[in-house]
Order: C-alpha cells, then structure tokens, then sequence
C-alpha cells in the first residue's frame, strides 16, 4: 500500500534502520556506562531519545548534563531552548547518524522544568 508514493516496505524499511542504529548506540552506552535515554522510533524512521525525568535523585542539572553527554557522542547540532507554555524550558537538540542504507535522523530532549541560570 502506498500513500503519497511512500509505502509500507519504505515505513517499515526506515524502522528496521532505525532498530539498527539504536543497538548500536545502547550497546556503545553500556560499554561507556553512559546514562540510557528513553528512546523512540517514529513511524517515519526518527529516533527520539529522552532523558528520563521521573528519577528523584536526578535534578535538572543532571538531566542537562546527561543530554549534553548525548549530545556530544551524537555530534548533535546546537541545542534550541523555548519556553513551554506549561512552564519551563524546552530543550531540543537534532542528529544524523549516517548508515549504508541512508541517514538516521533523531532529537534530543532533557525535559527540563525550570530555566537553568547562567552561572
């Protein structure tokens, strides 16, 4: 079945990809004993991966200094900052991690809840 030219075998294709690219980064975290993110694949192929913010012990610092870590192993673009409306800060940063199949893209989020301060 295809809509808009895009079929089931290209989803599900991206998908597979995608599945292979995060292997690869839990398998390179748990050798570094790096923080895991939550990770999602989207339909189209994307991951998302999310520092977990419901770990009692961990402050917003530790969530950015967890995402920053991320960020640096996956050669993210810059991070982009906007205020929620529910409160707090929105934080997102984009990769591309290039397979022989094509590129995996994905973002980076802390789920930060309040502005850091510029120390």
């Amino acid at each position: 079945m295809a809509l808009g030219g895009i079929t089931t075998l290209d989803l599900n294709g991206w998908q597979y990809r995608a599945v292979d690219v995060l292997d690869e980064l839990v398998k390179a975290g748990l050798k570094a004993e790096r923080r895991p993110l939550e990770w999602t694949i989207t339909t189209n192929g994307a991951l998302r991966g999310e520092v977990d913010r419901y770990r009692p012990e961990q402050t917003d610092r530790d969530r950015r200094a967890i995402f920053d870590e991320w960020c640096h192993v996956l050669n993210a673009g810059a991070p982009r900052e906007s205020k929620r409306v529910v409160g707090g800060v929105e934080v997102r940063a984009v990769f591309k991690v290039p397979t022989t199949r094509g590129e995996v893209q994905g973002s980076l989020l802390p789920e930060i809840d309040e502005p850091l301060d510029e120390e």
